[in-house]
């Protein structure tokens, strides 16, 4: 399928700078981030894409699979991101609004934060297990925010899960309207530590 997205991702920006490894990626998140702000600062002035798709969700909850493999045949630029803060996002969200761009929210969560967390250990990039109780514990957070603050930005909610053949299939929930999804999005809030006390249970399992 033909590409026609603009895609930033902090994690491509991180195989620019001299020195990185997957096996050192964490310690150059905070620098390619940068990049990756910067990046999408610039795109939104010199693009003549009227969409902006930005990414939600933990990490190796398959978000960057489903965006490979279902969105970048759009028209749009597509940051590959978790949305890991508030702040963050608003920020992100009030730059695409200044320029009369519109936004798109595309959450991916997993069935099965204990099939997330075994992925996350096998992947090349190498980061601390704090990093997946944290973002996905604070991607939940600020999309809820989003949720109830920005009531005309569409929100894409889809589950991620692994088929008998262990490939990655991706459906989408749907809502009748706002006040389900802000009602499903409530109930999904977890902790760290709730996060942490589930991948325990699976792991003593």
């Amino acid at each position: 399928m033909k590409q026609k997205a603009l895609v930033i991702s902090a994690d491509e920006l991180k195989k620019t700078i001299d020195g990185y490894s997957p096996r050192l990626a964490e310690q150059f998140h905070s620098q390619s981030a940068h990049l990756a702000d910067q990046q999408f600062a610039q795109t939104l002035i010199d693009s003549k894409y009227k969409k902006v798709v930005l990414m939600s969700g933990g990490t190796a909850s398959g978000k960057t699979e489903f965006m490979l493999t279902q969105l970048t045949s759009r028209s749009a630029i597509i940051v590959d991101t978790t949305l890991p803060t508030i702040e963050g996002a608003r920020i992100k969200i009030s730059k695409v609004l200044k320029v009369g761009k519109k936004v798109e929210i595309y959450s991916v969560i997993p069935d099965k934060l204990s099939r997330a967390f075994i992925a996350f250990l096998h992947r090349d990039r190498v980061f601390s297990e704090d990093h997946f109780y944290r973002t996905h514990s604070q991607s939940r957070v600020t999309l809820l925010w989003i949720s109830q603050s920005y009531p005309n930005i569409k929100i894409h909610l889809i589950e991620s899960k692994y088929t008998s053949s262990k490939n990655m299939s991706f459906t989408e929930i749907t809502f009748m309207n706002r006040s389900e999804l802000i009602e499903y999005l409530e109930n999904i809030q977890l902790s760290q530590d709730a996060i942490i006390e589930q991948v325990i249970n699976f792991i003593g399992k």
